[in-house]
């Protein structure tokens, strides 16, 4: 059976819990909007691999839907990935609710999409919960908590500061590159971290690296390490950067497993037990 979440909706009309049909279907509608943000910047391709499904309904106080994650590829385990996707969503809105701080892989359409919940829940909801059932903390959002979270929001989409620029690195994945106007090379990442894409201006290095990878279809998506003068917008809000070194990274399934790293044989067939006694009295080289 696939990951699942219950969500609970209730209004604030007069003499009935029940909310709207416009309410409860936006709201929905944005939950899962936000659900497939998030994946995108978790998905090294950017590309949804899971479908959410409403599986169940309860007609009990608050009106609750039952969703599971189903894959949209036949026979792909989305599992860990649904798992994933759920931890970070409900790890976000936390954040949201305590701090003006852009939680992990939550990009601005993400954000915009969250203060649209926030909002009808100060306006015409009385109530949003999203359980994930045990691990994870719940999502529980009401007038007072919402308004609390859309202000939060507000501040990390809108961060008031001046901007500024320092010597850093970005890691993402290759998109492509191109000339502008000026004849400049370009080269776009999408960040692994906000899934925002991200204009580098190559020169040096970098611009040797890039000239090398240009026509090749096999780098697109491919992760990527790109480092120089970091231009922000405002504080946080990355405008673009000038790149004077480029890295290609091994993907995921290039890096060295579990299976690659232990040896199961390294104590020569002795215990543990013994094996520790012989090292700590020096008999082991």
């Amino acid at each position: 059976m696939g990951k699942m979440f219950k969500i609970r909706i209730s209004g604030s009309g007069a003499g009935t819990d029940a909310p709207s049909v416009e309410d409860l279907l936006d709201q929905v509608r944005d939950y899962l909007e936000i659900l497939h943000g998030v994946e995108e910047a978790v998905a090294e391709d950017g590309a949804l691999a899971i479908e959410w499904r409403i599986v169940d309904a309860s007609r009990n106080s608050p009106l609750a839907l039952e969703c599971q994650a189903f894959p949209k590829n036949y026979a792909v385990n989305i599992d860990r990935r649904a798992e994933l996707v759920m931890s970070c969503t409900a790890r976000g809105f936390e954040r949201l609710q305590t701090a003006a701080k852009r939680p992990e892989y939550f990009t601005d359409k993400v954000l915009t999409k969250a203060r649209g919940i926030f909002d009808r829940v100060t306006n015409s909801l009385n109530l949003t919960e999203v359980d994930f059932g045990e691990g994870l903390p719940p999502i529980l959002i009401t007038p007072v908590t919402a308004r609390g979270a859309a202000a939060n929001t507000d501040r990390v989409l809108k961060p008031v500061s001046r901007p500024y620029r320092e010597f850093g690195s970005v890691e993402g994945y290759f998109q492509g590159v191109e000339r502008d106007g000026f004849g400049r090379k370009l080269l776009y990442v999408r960040h692994r971290v906000t899934g925002d894409t991200i204009k580098c201006i190559v020169s040096g290095k970098a611009l040797a690296e890039v000239e090398g990878h240009q026509i090749a279809e096999v780098f697109h998506n491919r992760r990527v390490q790109v480092t120089g003068m970091l231009h922000f917008k405002s504080l946080g809000k990355l405008s673009h950067m000038e790149a004077n070194d480029v890295r290609f990274l091994r993907s995921r399934s290039e890096l060295p497993q579990v299976d690659d790293i232990i040896d199961p044989d390294f104590t020569g067939g002795m215990s543990s037990k013994d094996y520790i006694e012989e090292l700590r009295n020096g008999r082991l080289s």
